[in-house]
């Protein structure tokens, strides 16, 4: 759960709207009499039950209300390292380029979680499309106190299952111009503050100091290609992002390294409604960093089946490819696959593969924004898991 920050705040900023279905005026006014029968879905009688003499009922009065631009999701979940958690998340989006142009929403957005073995974080954060969309501004803050597990370094690693506890502050500013067509490139500046312990043990690892209390600050250069046509649900085109993350003294880091990161999001509409999407990503760190800021795959994005922070080294890679049917307005169903693995180095890749594949379905509660509630089931080379979460994996 290292990436619990980053995958907790794009819940939030990804939050599902609640709201429900359009109500309209039945044509024929005697079905407005029609008492719901046994062939009637129970949320269709209750929204009906008023319809007779032109009242809305209390779910009716909700949807008709709920401002269509706010999106609140509370997310369930399930994990062997925090067990049973609740993300509470939500954002209210904003259209702030000109009339007519084709410039996806901006939003902001908080959220909240809490986790059986007493874990939290909360945090809030804004992802802004300025001057119809030559400016892209993201910015967030917030708090983390996680208990989570670490296996080890490298591929073939026995099970440590030490367990640690890792909590303090984080914060974030980037902005990113658009230089040419749709090639951004931009700066943007992390600060935060880790406090890492080990828990319940007696003798850690000789590579593994117990106590370590940081200060992160970082200068992040990221480049991105953004050709989608949909920023929630793509069905065409491409998301290429390269970031590079360098920790210095000169901007508050008590140690110095670096991370490089590549991501190559690619998709292909099938059929009138489907999409086949893939996905490749690697990163690298430097010799320098401490474990937390290894290379490491899983969770709900990169490769899942696997726990997050399961594998972790230097160098890494995962690939993944996903098809998306539209099965109804309201449904989507899922099937993925994907392999990947950690090393020490690049020339030590090709020889521990790490397959994973699942399938998974989405429920659309915003057809304005194309978000929904996902639920995916996958298996790796260690077992299965499940995941709760909003929005597409990538």
């Amino acid at each position: 759960m290292n990436r619990i920050f980053g995958t907790s705040f794009v819940l939030a900023l990804l939050a599902t709207n609640p709201t429900a279905a359009e109500t309209t005026s039945d044509d024929d006014p005697e079905q407005s009499f029609d008492a719901p029968g046994a062939d009637t879905p129970l949320v269709d009688s209750v929204l009906d039950v008023d319809m007779a003499n032109g009242a809305l009922n209390p779910f009716q009065r909700l949807a008709k209300s709920w401002p269509e631009d706010l999106v609140i999701a509370p997310i369930p979940a399930y994990s062997p390292q925090l067990g049973w958690n609740l993300t509470l998340g939500g954002a209210y989006f904003v259209d702030i380029g000109e009339k007519g142009a084709n410039v996806s929403p901006s939003l902001v957005g908080g959220f909240a979680m809490a986790a059986e073995n007493g874990s939290s974080a909360y945090g809030v954060g804004t992802y802004l499309h300025l001057l119809n969309d030559k400016l892209r501004v993201k910015a967030g803050a917030a708090h983390i106190d996680i208990r989570y597990r670490f296996y080890g370094i490298g591929n073939e690693i026995d099970f440590l299952n030490i367990d640690i506890l890792k909590k303090g502050p984080a914060y974030f500013l980037s902005g990113s111009w658009n230089v040419w067509k749709k090639l951004y490139v931009g700066l943007g500046y992390r600060r935060g503050s880790v406090d890492t312990r080990l828990r319940f043990v007696e003798s850690p690892p000789p590579f593994f100091d117990p106590v370590l209390s940081l200060d992160l600050g970082a200068i992040s250069i990221p480049i991105e290609i953004d050709s989608r046509d949909h920023e929630q649900f793509p069905r065409n085109g491409w998301k290429v992002l390269g970031q590079t993350v360098l920790y210095r003294e000169s901007v508050g880091s008590d140690v110095e390294g670096d991370t490089y990161k590549l991501s190559i999001n690619r998709y292909f509409p099938m059929r009138e409604t489907d999409v086949l999407a893939a996905r490749l990503v690697v990163r690298s760190a430097g010799e320098d960093v401490p474990f937390f800021l290894l290379s490491t795959f899983g969770g709900t994005t990169d490769l899942r089946g696997y726990p997050s922070g399961r594998y972790r080294d230097r160098q890494m890679y995962a690939m993944q490819t996903e098809y998306r049917w539209q099965f109804s307005d309201r449904w989507v169903f899922t099937g993925f696959a994907g392999v990947g693995e950690v090393a020490e180095h690049f020339s030590k890749m090709g020889r521990n593969f790490l397959p994973a594949g699942g399938i998974g379905a989405r429920f659309v509660l915003s057809e304005k924004h194309k978000v929904g509630l996902s639920f995916d089931v996958a298996t790796g080379k260690d077992g299965t898991e499940v995941y709760f979460g909003v929005g597409e994996a990538f």
